[in-house]
């Protein structure tokens, strides 16, 4: 009586195998192993593999670089969590694009996609989510969209990256770059920016915050001239009765008198006079989409992975307000 033990080949564990043979033990085991490798590489030229290429549909409105930027670091993350084998992936992972810009109507749109069934739906933009979002069948990742619950509602299918950045991030890298602020000066309308002011507050109580409300664009500059000498730092919300363009001077011009830097959320306000700002890193945010992808089409329900936040940032000092304004930020901030 020939014994083979457990034989281990490509991760397979085969239970022991026990007959009468005639060859020796040894012989009988070198037989078997040679065997059982012509049968697993015959199952893998016949398309068992432990991972596939999954096909993927990019709803985008336009050829900005953002969204160029945010499709190719989802692209390399996915590839990278989920590298494609087998016959089904002789192209590892089928990327097409449906630009809305040129192909506008909606239910042309949404034949597109059906008729070609892909495994998942990324949408870049408020247009490209609006055009797909009755697509109940197929799971939908979202990016670059304000606001996306108005368009989502109760929809089971579709999850994503929200376009907000959390206020503990911003004030987070301000201490790094500059640890020695304490009191943030801070402008805004209740109507539109209270819950950032309450966030704040309550993400960083260590930090003073003097808030001031305006009715109007008007009020601001009487506001700015309230906060002299009570203030580190000047907060530049995203408020669009506080921060219009024809109002926008006042911020820097009072920074510039008062060296006390401004921080925006916007690299547009760089070249206006903020010392530095907190803004979206785009390829952050496809890696991000892409991991959440990967869940999805490892078998998790979209319910399973609800939209998110942010988790990372892109800083950028003003060299030159930076020196203008005699900041000392610590040589080691970098990131």
């Amino acid at each position: 009586m020939a014994y083979c033990g457990n034989l281990f080949f490509s991760g397979l564990d085969l239970q022991p195998i026990k007959r009468p043979v005639s060859l020796s033990g040894n012989n009988y085991c070198i037989i078997m192993k040679q065997s059982l490798a012509i049968i697993i590489t015959l199952m893998l030229l016949a398309g068992v593999s432990t991972a596939q290429a999954y096909d993927i549909v990019v709803v985008k409105n336009g050829d900005e670089m953002p969204m160029a930027q945010v499709v190719r670091a989802f692209g390399d993350k996915l590839v990278h969590l989920l590298p494609a084998r087998g016959v089904k992936s002789i192209e590892p992972h089928r990327f097409r694009e449906i630009d809305i810009r040129r192909n506008p109507i909606k239910s042309a749109v949404e034949q597109e996609i059906l008729a070609s069934r892909p495994d998942l739906i990324l949408t870049l933009g408020r247009n490209a989510l609006l055009a797909v979002r009755d697509i109940s069948e197929i799971p939908i990742i979202y990016l670059l969209v304000v606001a996306p619950e108005i368009i989502i509602e109760n929809r089971d299918n579709i999850t994503g990256v929200n376009l907000e950045i959390p206020v503990k991030l911003q004030f987070d890298e301000l201490t790094r770059l500059l640890p020695r602020v304490r009191r943030i000066g801070v402008i805004y309308n209740t109507g539109h920016s209270a819950m950032e002011i309450q966030e704040a507050r309550q993400a960083r109580a260590d930090l003073q915050f003097v808030a001031l409300h305006a009715k109007s664009a008007r009020e601001v500059p009487a506001s700015l001239e309230e906060l002299r000498g009570r203030v580190d730092l000047i907060w530049l919300l995203p408020d669009i009765i506080v921060t219009n363009p024809q109002i926008l001077e006042s911020y820097f011009l009072f920074s510039f008198e008062n060296r006390v830097p401004v921080l925006a959320f916007s690299e547009k306000y760089l070249k206006s006079g903020a010392a530095l700002v907190v803004t979206f890193d785009m390829a952050a945010m496809g890696e991000q989409a892409a991991v959440m992808a990967a869940r999805i089409l490892l078998g998790s329900p979209v319910s399973g992975v609800p939209p998110a936040d942010i988790t990372r940032v892109k800083t950028i000092v003003n060299p030159t307000v930076a020196r203008k304004l005699q900041l000392v930020i610590p040589e080691d901030a970098s990131p």
